[in-house]
């Protein structure tokens, strides 16, 4: 391995973690944002809340990894031909495929890799993660602290709490508007209360109040006054879906699950199943295709007079058609079981397309360019 080839290795490298750090971290700070409802209502420690945007990183990288590498190359090579170390490579006798070959290839063999496992083992496994975090606090119940005085607060769709003032677990000046029984809405009012816990049973225990029941058969209000009563609020609990979807499933039980039926036998979840499992193998295989794609630029331009926006352009746009066909040819392939033989080779296409250009003779290439 040449002196050169380690050093444009080590460039590519460091632009290309710089970038991902990057990209990741403002795609990871807004799905930060996103979820933030769990500190602010679903009574969520800080640790666990840091620890659950965490599990998000995995599926952010499978984003961010193509994207980077791409433009890893393209900034490197962009900054190879305004230093005029393209020139002097060209001048000493080395062709385009002894400067950019090696390097990039070894780069995205890495890159492929760390890809793969990613998509086969870390993301399942974190997203299978966050789904059991998401059961476990959208199921723990109504806690005391999402509470706010002096504001209308809705744990659930079917209940509305107010309160005047709150000391710990004690509070003063509730009105609560409970909608359980759509047909005997009812409504608490008490001077003061206080949150219960006892054996995992959440109560609010009201004093010195009256309930209000309208019932809308007879279009009557009833009131009942009471010194002491304690509403279970268990019945309030959010029920979370328990159905696992096909990116949360572990690739091993995937394969179990399919492994015993034919494809004509696949049931809607199965052929979701079936499209992910297959996607998780295809979609690293585009890591070539997007990290050789910008070493075309140096067949457009080669003097130094020759602009690179338009190339650039170009070729990013490329890029970018590149990553909406995988997008969309991972979708239909759910209801196209089919087409994964052509899921298999496109990739395949588009990058022996790329290396039949990258041989092909400069000349040879700005002629047919041109022609276009």
């Amino acid at each position: 391995m040449s002196r050169f080839t380690t050093y444009a290795i080590r460039e590519i490298a460091s632009s290309f973690l710089l970038l991902l750090i990057l990209l990741s971290g403002i795609l990871w700070m807004g799905q930060g944002l996103r979820h933030i409802d769990l500190l602010t209502s679903d009574n969520v420690s800080l640790i666990s809340y840091i620890s659950y945007v965490i599990l998000l990183i995995p599926k952010i990288f499978l984003l961010t990894i193509p994207v980077s590498i791409f433009l890893a190359v393209l900034f490197n090579l962009n900054r190879l031909k305004n230093d005029s170390e393209l020139i002097i490579l060209w001048a000493s006798g080395k062709s385009d495929i002894e400067i950019f070959m090696m390097p990039v290839l070894m780069v995205s063999f890495l890159t492929y890799l760390l890809l793969l496992i990613l998509s086969l083992y870390i993301t399942p496994l974190s997203l299978n993660e966050i789904r059991h975090k998401i059961i476990d606090i959208r199921s723990s119940g109504i806690h005391s602290s999402i509470l706010k005085e002096k504001k209308f607060i809705s744990p659930v769709d079917t209940l509305t709490i107010f309160l005047q003032q709150r000391e710990n677990e004690k509070i003063y000046g509730l009105l609560i508007h409970d909608l359980k029984d759509k047909d005997k809405p009812q409504t608490y009012i008490a001077e003061n209360g206080e949150f219960i816990e006892e054996d995992n049973n959440k109560v609010l225990r009201l004093y010195n109040g009256n309930i209000q029941i309208f019932e809308k058969s007879e279009n009557r209000v009833s009131e009942i006054i009471f010194e002491s009563y304690d509403l279970d609020l268990m019945p309030y609990t959010k029920e979370e879906s328990k159905h696992i979807y096909s990116d949360e499933l572990f690739t091993s039980q995937i394969i179990d699950n399919l492994k015993t039926k034919k494809i004509t036998e696949f049931n809607k979840y199965e052929k979701e199943q079936y499209a992910e499992l297959h996607s998780r193998f295809i979609d690293p295989l585009y890591i070539f295709c997007l990290s050789l794609l910008p070493i075309l630029i140096v067949k457009f331009s080669r003097k130094p007079g020759d602009g690179w926006i338009l190339p650039v352009a170009i070729i990013s746009m490329v890029a970018f058609f590149i990553q909406i066909i995988q997008i969309t040819l991972s979708n239909i392939l759910i209801e196209k079981s089919f087409i994964v033989a052509f899921n298999y080779s496109l990739p395949i296409i588009i990058l022996s397309l790329i290396v039949v250009l990258l041989f092909l003779d400069n000349y040879r290439f700005r002629e047919i360019t041109d022609a276009k």
